[in-house]
């Protein structure tokens, strides 16, 4: 079993405590009605920057998507964040402390694979999607270029590499 350790575990506590604000303040969207939402104006403006017709469209798959997003997958970040976040060595450990670590180190991997598996594959289906039938927004009976569609899918390709990463931890 590969563990995170230095550079990448940083990075993921990163990734964890920058995908909260994301999930709450854009992805929610999805789910929650424009006019509740405190930061709709963003919304929009993530939808006309990149062309993102799928969350001007909130497809019924993409909102059970969210909606696990916003019950599963964010309280996990809080928790992976907690689990990742850079300590202090501690240098003397007891067989019980060093079994207490180990013990919750292997429920953190646990969740990361849980947690990997089903982000790396909604989002692999949001990518399908983009590049199967990718319209702009604005126009939606303009297909996209190819380029376009690109754009959009980097756009979407990282939350689906980190997460695919801890699929093998």
């Amino acid at each position: 079993m590969a563990k995170l350790q230095g550079f990448q575990r940083s990075l993921y506590y990163y990734y964890f405590l920058l995908h909260i604000p994301i999930t709450l303040l854009i992805d929610s969207q999805v789910v929650i009605p424009e006019q509740y939402h405190p930061a709709s104006a963003l919304f929009r403006w993530h939808i006309a920057q990149n062309n993102d017709f799928l969350l001007q469209e909130k497809p019924n798959w993409l909102y059970n998507f969210v909606l696990i997003e916003l019950i599963f997958q964010l309280p996990l970040f809080v928790y992976f964040a907690k689990g990742l976040r850079p300590t202090q060595p501690i240098t003397v450990q007891t067989k019980l402390t060093k079994a207490a670590v180990s013990s919750k180190e292997k429920n953190l991997y646990r969740w990361l694979r849980i947690y990997g598996w089903n982000a790396s594959l909604t989002t692999l289906i949001c990518m399908i999607t983009i590049y199967q039938r990718g319209y702009y927004p604005s126009t939606p009976l303009v297909p996209m270029v190819y380029e376009d569609k690109l754009r959009l899918i980097l756009v979407y390709l990282p939350t689906f590499l980190l997460p695919l990463r801890l699929c093998f931890l």
